[in-house]
């Protein structure tokens, strides 16, 4: 391994005079599982109620579906040998709960309101070490180790940022129950969960009638109607794939710099890469016009 922590996977070949061989199977595998409960209510005259609630349960070995070589394995989150579909986690695909509503008050003077909400929760992501630990040629496929900050043997500084990680007040706490419950052993793929979050929309229709049974509608929408009251609501904190290292120490407080990884110890050097900050996303606020009938 040389000191940048860059492996050569073609150092892994058999032969340097093999390339490589490109195999097309059928090991990938899944497991899905939900229950669906909706109902329709017509309170009064035209108005009506619709509210549906899914619970999903989806694990596989691998959420590439294709078959491109490289691209599965671009996406596969390993902690070893990529071509490894032995186990079965969380798939990329995976979440726990969803909630849709719609209602619309009986129409007067030809206008109907309408509201919507949509809500989702449980999804997951994965915590990577931030280099091509495997040598496997893609340094986005990783899995981290979770250091324990309590071992004797820890870097000082790698203890000092998983520590600064957990006591910041601003990060995810889905984050930080990742760390803890994986700390002193390597990530499972999937295996943070994020928490639910929903949007609310509105809306408002006309309808002119025209001649006979033709009609124009003409519409107005308001998405994500919490968010333009308040910025802060009607986002979404969900969290994709956290890098949670980088390779290489960079020289402070009188400390040379370190190496991506030490020929002397044969071992790597981290330092943390992640603050553990939110991201809020929210959506724009378009409006629309209806069409003719």
């Amino acid at each position: 391994m040389p000191s940048s922590g860059v492996g050569d996977w073609q150092q892994g070949r058999i032969s340097n005079r093999l390339g490589r061989v490109l195999e097309l199977n059928s090991d990938g595998k899944v497991n899905q599982f939900a229950v669906v409960a909706d109902a329709t209510w017509q309170y009064f005259r035209d108005g009506e109620i619709t509210a549906s609630y899914t619970w999903n349960d989806t694990r596989d070995n691998t959420s590439f579906h294709g078959n491109v070589a490289n691209t599965a394995t671009l996406v596969q989150l390993v902690k070893d040998d990529p071509r490894n579909l032995g186990t079965l986690t969380y798939s990329d695909n995976h979440f726990r709960n969803k909630v849709v509503f719609y209602g619309t008050l009986p129409s007067f003077f030809g206008i109907t309101l309408g509201v919507r909400y949509t809500g989702i929760g449980g999804t997951r992501y994965s915590l990577l070490s931030g280099g091509n630990t495997n040598a496997d040629f893609v340094g986005t496929n990783d899995l981290a180790y979770v250091f324990d900050r309590n071992s004797p043997e820890l870097p000082a500084n790698v203890r000092a940022g998983l520590q600064a990680l957990l006591d910041n007040p601003d990060a995810s706490q889905s984050l930080k129950d990742y760390i803890n419950t994986y700390s002193g052993r390597i990530a499972q793929r999937n295996g943070g969960i994020n928490g639910f979050f929903g949007v609310v929309d509105i809306r408002a229709l006309k309808r002119f009638r025209i001649h006979k049974t033709h009609a124009i509608e003409v519409s107005a929408d308001i998405f994500n109607f919490a968010n333009l009251l308040n910025r802060n609501r009607g986002t979404n904190r969900s969290l994709g794939s956290q890098v949670l290292y980088a390779l290489g120490v960079p020289a402070a407080t009188g400390n040379a710099a370190l190496p991506g990884f030490s020929q002397a110890t044969q071992q790597y050097n981290y330092r943390v890469n992640n603050s553990g900050g939110r991201y809020a996303l929210g959506r724009s606020v378009p409006g629309s016009a209806g069409r003719p009938l």
